[in-house]
């Protein structure tokens, strides 16, 4: 009898309980509550020292792992594919043994004298968060706050270090902004004057401000400081330097939520990416730049673009979010756009095209095949062909944001597109001079 896999079931599995079982551990054996945190890695050939510093994070909202050394990531089904050789067959009847689930036909077996109990979770509903524009909108004076802060509750608290922080930001040296943004074309853009910027100096200032007003314990718990059992740098500012702040705002008021931060020179040459975040999930999950009281009250479509370079290079009258990767939103957020008409304007390759339309991983006779869900004819024509000549097919279905704003309550979702010639984002499109190229009128 053909074994059917349950993908649904194996995609459901805990990805931490794969990881261990495939010989990946957590400090002290002890798994942490929080909704993220790092474990040794399972890929142990590619580690020194079994992983002794843990380098894999377990995204416990998403069900999904990365190692930020060897690059073993994904859901259930991507872990134990690569560790089996990229075979995912084997994969898929390493997990149904592993952990018991029985496959599609009925068939089921277990190698395992103690097999782990398994229960597929049920689906979780998702409570949409609703922007209400009758609540209007008030501006927050922090030094009023400052004096009731052992009376708030952490939510009420962070933002109010966060603010205190930003406010501070908007008053350093205002030049260095302007230069980095001229560099990259955005000139006479209003939606600069939000961004702040610390320089080595600020930064040494601000924390002393910071330590004057606010206890320290929870400068350490927002992120802004290193404990006291740092190495190197104990107390002292954990984040990067010469940077911009990028805020998160609350939508009915202006109190910060977190940031992204952006090095703007060669000082920060130990950070690698980009940008890094400055926030606390597991406290309060911030929206992107760009949400707020004064785009959401408006009538006007709303771009989302992926990161805020690109949102900032738009036609400077547009309504803009700014994702700080395609991964920004959490699903509960996208409710704020219910009834809004949303343009995406993702990078031109082929993460940024798959993460807006979504795509389905085809696997057969040991190739991969990954279609996007803008060629649906394309793909349901594969997979009639494949199984009009008997070859075994499965199917991985990967959701993307086109369908994530529908289930929201979008009005309509458009995804712009356009020639990679004329530049692979929207700050490409703005140096190049070709903006007007795609966004007329």
């Amino acid at each position: 009898m053909r074994l059917e896999y349950d993908i649904e079931a194996l995609e459901a599995i805990s990805v931490q309980d794969v990881v261990i079982a495939l010989g990946g551990r957590y400090p002290k054996d002890r798994e942490p509550g929080m909704p993220q945190y790092n474990m040794s890695c399972c890929n142990g050939n590619f580690h020194k020292e079994g992983d002794k510093k843990p380098s894999m994070t377990i995204y416990k909202s998403k069900n999904i792992c990365k190692c930020h050394v060897c690059g073993t990531a994904g859901n259930p089904i991507s872990v134990a594919k690569a560790m089996h050789k990229g075979d995912f067959k084997k994969a898929c009847e390493w997990l149904h043994d592993t952990f018991s689930i029985p496959y599609k036909s009925g068939s089921s077996y277990s190698k395992h004298s103690k097999p782990k109990k398994f229960q597929a979770p049920k689906p979780k509903q998702t409570e949409y968060i609703r922007f209400d524009k009758s609540l209007g909108f008030t501006h927050v004076e922090v030094r009023e706050f400052v004096k009731k802060y052992d009376q708030l509750n952490k939510e009420q608290k962070i933002k109010l270090v966060y603010t205190f922080l930003y406010r501070f930001s908007l008053t350093t040296d205002r030049a260095r902004i302007i230069e980095y943004y001229n560099s990259r074309g955005i000139k006479n853009n209003p939606h600069i004057s939000k961004i702040g910027f610390l320089s080595e100096d600020d930064i040494k200032n601000v924390v002393d401000k910071l330590i004057a007003v606010f206890k320290i314990e929870d400068l350490i718990e927002f992120g802004i400081l290193n404990d006291a059992s740092h190495k190197y740098f104990p107390l002292q500012w954990k984040q990067i330097k010469n940077c911009l702040l990028v805020p998160s705002f609350s939508i009915h008021t202006d109190l910060v939520e977190g940031f992204m931060l952006r090095p703007i020179d060669e000082s920060n040459k130990w950070f690698k990416g980009k940008e890094s975040r400055l926030s606390v999930p597991s406290i309060l999950k911030p929206f992107p730049f760009g949400v707020g009281y004064g785009v959401l009250s408006k009538e006007c479509d709303i771009y989302i673009a992926e990161g805020h370079i690109d949102a900032l290079s738009l036609p400077k009258n547009s309504c803009f979010i700014a994702t700080p990767g395609i991964q920004a939103f959490e699903p509960e957020q996208l409710g704020i756009l219910q009834g809004r008409n949303i343009k995406l304007v993702f990078d031109q390759d082929d993460a940024g095209q798959q993460a807006a339309w979504g795509f389905t991983t085809l696997e057969f006779l040991g190739q991969t095949m990954t279609v996007l869900h803008s060629q649906k004819d394309d793909l349901e024509a594969t997979v009639r062909l494949l199984k009009s000549q008997n070859v075994e097919v499965s199917q991985i279905v990967h959701e993307g944001f086109v369908s994530k704003l529908y289930k929201a309550g979008v009005k309509s979702v458009e995804v712009i597109t356009w020639d990679k010639k004329l530049g692979k984002d929207v700050n490409d499109l703005l140096i190049n001079g070709n903006l007007s190229k795609v966004f007329k009128g």
